[in-house]
């Protein structure tokens, strides 16, 4: 079973960097842990992250329920310049989500008018057994829509900073 949370914003800046913002800006300033997630505090083996089967592995300091280190694999499916990302993480190296499978991200540009882009960023979560749709349930309904709304905030804010990004592909 899968279990979707979408949310939707207006950036003020060009699409270029809205686009750019959630997958080559410093994720360590937008995602900042939520609950029992720890903040991302890193990344390993990225040298591809941008590019289609692009990967890195998000790195955390842990906490009581999640081990310090890498959390998941995280590796990008589609890029549609300046229009969509998506990409997957799975391979959950905390114990806590034993009961999720992957999860598949997707970021969406409208163009509203000169500088000003509505953003659809969307999680979907999909959990391993019927037993467990419950708790994925109540992960992406508590959880991740959490992690998600300080997230976008974090990406507006970068890509309406004009600051340069992390990650620079062609």
């Amino acid at each position: 079973m899968k279990y979707v949370c979408k949310i939707k914003d207006v950036f003020e800046c060009s699409e270029e960097r809205a686009f750019k913002a959630p997958i080559l800006g410093d994720a360590t300033k937008f995602m900042k842990g939520y609950l029992f997630q720890p903040p991302v505090t890193g990344f390993e083996d990225d040298k591809t992250w941008g590019q289609i089967d692009g990967i890195r592995y998000p790195i955390n300091n842990g906490n009581l329920l999640v081990k310090k280190g890498r959390m998941f694999k995280d590796v990008i499916l589609v890029r549609t310049e300046n229009k969509y990302w998506k990409w997957t993480i799975y391979d959950f190296e905390f114990k806590t989500l034993f009961f999720i499978e992957k999860a598949i991200g997707e970021w969406e540009l409208k163009k509203l008018e000169e500088n000003k882009v509505e953003v659809i960023y969307t999680y979907t979560y999909y959990s391993k057994k019927k037993i467990f749709n419950p708790l994925t349930w109540l992960l992406v309904n508590i959880q991740i829509k959490g992690i998600m709304v300080r997230a976008l905030a974090g990406i507006k804010q970068q890509a309406q900073s004009g600051e340069d990004f992390v990650y620079e592909i062609n």
